[in-house]
C-alpha cells in the first residue's frame, strides 16, 4: 500500500495554484479515510440504524399526530407513500401502527406507557446521534440532559411543519407548471426546479445537522462542501432504493411485504453511513491545519505531554492574573496553535486534577475555565505532582497490602533515581 505520510510535510509554498489545491482534497481525504477507520464509522452506522428502526413509529406518531392537529395529515400520507412507491404494503403496514399508536394513547394506562415509551425512543435516538458525533469531533463531553429535551424535541416538534411547507410548495409548482403549459421557458424551469428541490433540501438539512449537532463549534463554510456532496450522494441512493424497489416486484409477490423490511434496513444503514461520512468531511475542513499535529497526540510522549499542560496552565493563570475574559478551549487552543481536541483533553484533565475549574454559562455557550487555587501558590512542581498522582494509588487494589518492596520502589521513585534495578530488596525485606 503506498504511504502518504509525506504529505503532512510538503512546503506549500513553492507550489503552484492548482497543485495547492491538488493537495488540499488529497489531505482531506486521507483525514477522513483515516478518521472513519479510527472512529469505526460503520459500526456506528449500524447502531444508528437499530435506532431508527425502534424509534420510527414513534417519530411518524408525532408527525401525523401534529398534522392531523392542523388538517394537513393527507398531505404527509402522500409523501410517505410516494416515498415507498415500490413497496404499498411497507406503506401501509407503518400507517396502521401509526394510527394504532395514536389511537391507544388517547386515554387509559396506555397513556402513560405510550409517552414514557415515546420520549426513551426519541431521548435515545438524539443521544445515539450526538454521540457518534462527538467521536467524530473527538468531544468528550454530551449536552446536558436539559439540553436535549430542549433542542431535539423542539426539533422534531418543528419537523411537521417543514414536511408540509416543502409538499406544499411542490405541490404548487407542479400546478403552477399545468397552467401555465404554453409557456414553454417557465414551464422547463418549473420542472428543473421540482427536479432539484428535493437535492437543495437534502443539502439544508445535512448542513444544518452537520452545524447543530456535535458540542462542539462548527463553522458554516465547513460545512457546505461535504453537505452539499452528502446530499447529491443521498438523493442518489434514494433514487435507486426506488428504483431497485420497483424492480423487485417479483420478488415482493412470493414473500410479501417481508421482502422489503431487510432492502429498507440496508438502505437506512448505507444512508447513515453517508451521513457520518459527510461529518466526517466537515472534521476534516475544519482542522485540515492542525491535523499533522493532532494525528500523532496519542503518541506523545509523557514528557512533552506534562510541557503542553504546563503552558496552558500558564496562559490561563497570567490571563487570569490580567483580569481578562476567562478562556474557552477555543480561544486556549487558537492561541497556542494546538488542535481543538488536544487541548479539550489536556483542560478536562486539569479539571479532574483540581488545577482548574469549569465555568458553565447560558446554554449553548462553551465552557470557560479559570485556576482552581490561588495563582501565586500554582507551581510547576504541583502540577507536575498533581498530574502524576492523579489516579487510583491503593496498593491493595494491585498489589499485597504491607509488602516492604512496595514501599521501598514508591520511595526510591523521587529519593534515589540513580539506584540499580539489580540491587532493590528482595521481596521478602524486612
Amino acid at each position: 500500500m503506498v504511504s502518504l505520510e509525506h504529505i503532512w510535510s510538503v512546503n506549500e509554498k513553492g507550489l503552484s495554484w492548482l497543485q495547492r489545491q491538488g493537495l488540499s482534497v488529497l489531505k482531506r481525504c486521507v483525514i477522513a479515510w483515516e478518521c472513519i477507520t479510527k472512529n469505526h464509522i460503520m459500526s456506528y452506522a449500524s447502531a444508528l440504524t437499530y435506532s431508527s428502526m425502534l424509534a420510527a413509529v414513534p417519530v411518524m406518531a408525532i408527525i401525523f399526530a401534529i398534522a392531523r392537529g392542523f388538517g394537513f395529515d393527507a398531505v404527509i400520507e402522500t409523501k410517505l407513500r410516494t416515498s415507498l412507491e415500490g413497496n404499498p404494503d411497507i406503506a401501509d403496514t407503518i400507517l396502521y401502527f401509526v394510527d394504532s399508536y395514536l389511537q391507544h394513547t388517547k386515554g387509559g394506562v396506555f397513556i402513560g406507557i405510550g409517552l414514557i415509551f415515546l420520549l426513551y425512543t426519541l431521548l435515545s435516538l438524539t443521544q445515539n446521534i450526538e454521540q457518534v458525533f462527538n467521536t467524530i469531533w473527538y468531544v468528550n463531553r454530551s449536552r446536558t440532559i436539559y439540553r436535549q429535551v430542549v433542542d431535539y424535541f423542539s426539533v422534531f416538534l418543528f419537523l411537521p411543519f417543514v414536511l408540509i411547507i416543502t409538499s406544499g410548495l411542490s405541490i404548487f409548482l407542479q400546478t403552477f407548471r399545468t397552467l401555465l403549459p404554453e409557456m414553454r421557458l417557465l414551464s422547463d424551469t418549473m420542472t428543473f426546479i421540482l427536479h432539484v428541490s428535493p437535492v437543495i433540501i437534502a443539502v439544508l438539512v445535512f448542513m444544518l445537522l452537520f452545524k447543530m449537532m456535535p458540542n462542539t463549534s462548527v463553522k458554516w463554510r465547513h460545512t457546505i462542501w461535504p453537505s452539499i456532496l452528502t446530499g447529491v450522494v443521498f438523493m442518489a441512493v434514494e433514487w435507486i432504493y426506488v428504483h431497485y424497489q420497483l424492480k423487485l416486484s417479483a420478488y415482493n409477490a412470493i414473500y410479501g411485504s417481508f421482502a422489503a423490511i431487510p432492502l429498507f434496513m440496508l438502505w437506512m444503514q448505507i444512508s447513515w453511513c453517508i451521513c457520518l461520512m459527510g461529518a466526517q468531511l466537515c472534521y476534516a475542513n475544519q482542522r485540515l491545519q492542525t491535523y499533522a499535529f493532532e494525528r500523532i497526540s496519542d503518541e506523545l510522549s509523557r514528557r512533552y505531554r506534562d510541557t503542553l499542560i504546563l503552558l496552558l496552565m500558564s496562559r490561563i493563570c497570567k490571563h487570569f492574573a490580567s483580569g481578562l475574559k476567562p478562556f474557552t478551549a477555543h480561544r486556549l487552543a487558537v492561541e497556542t496553535h494546538l488542535p481543538d481536541s488536544l487541548v479539550g483533553i489536556l483542560l478536562d484533565e486539569l479539571t479532574r486534577t483540581q488545577l482548574l475549574v469549569e465555568l458553565c454559562g447560558e446554554p449553548g455557550t462553551e465552557p470557560q475555565y479559570l485556576p482552581a487555587i490561588d495563582i501565586h501558590r500554582i507551581t510547576v512542581g504541583m502540577v507536575t505532582r498533581r498530574i502524576d498522582s492523579h489516579g487510583i494509588e491503593n496498593p491493595s487494589l494491585v498489589w499485597q497490602t504491607g509488602t516492604p518492596e512496595w514501599d521501598v520502589l514508591r520511595s526510591l521513585r523521587y529519593e534515589n533515581k540513580d539506584a540499580l534495578l539489580i540491587d532493590l530488596p528482595p521481596k521478602n525485606v524486612s
